[in-house]
């Protein structure tokens, strides 16, 4: 990470929380029908019976879908995740504004996908 400052001039990626689950609850939309379970060191985001995101210390793992996921990949410190096929795990040293931007933007599309989901009247859709 680098100590140059950013557009307000504060070093790179100061005040930014340094792990997904912060940055998540300081910037993601956590309401309903997201629910948020915490075990241990790992932050487990849900909508119904089904994860869409998880949040370590040290690693984000989200259900991009497999389209997706092929592109996400590509991206600076990305991997497939053991979770399954359209899993990606971003692991960053530090969260700066790139990584933060990568999983709050991932996070809210996984959201997306997994209420998608859900049929009317809060319905499962296979």
């Amino acid at each position: 990470m680098s100590d140059a400052p950013d557009e307000t001039g504060a070093p790179e990626g100061e005040g930014i929380p340094q792990t997904a689950a912060e940055l998540l609850a300081e910037a993601a939309d956590l309401e309903p029908p997201v629910d948020v379970r915490s075990a241990g060191p790992l932050t487990e985001y849900r909508i119904g019976d089904r994860p869409f995101a998880v949040a370590a210390p040290d690693a984000f793992e989200v259900d991009l879908g497999p389209e997706v996921a092929a592109a996400a990949l590509r991206t600076p410190d990305a991997g497939a995740s053991p979770r399954g096929p359209g899993w990606v795990r971003l692991a960053t040293p530090s969260i700066d504004d790139h990584a933060a931007d990568r999983i709050v933007s991932w996070f809210e599309l996984a959201r997306r996908i997994a209420a998608g989901r859900r049929g009317p009247g809060g319905l499962h859709r296979a």
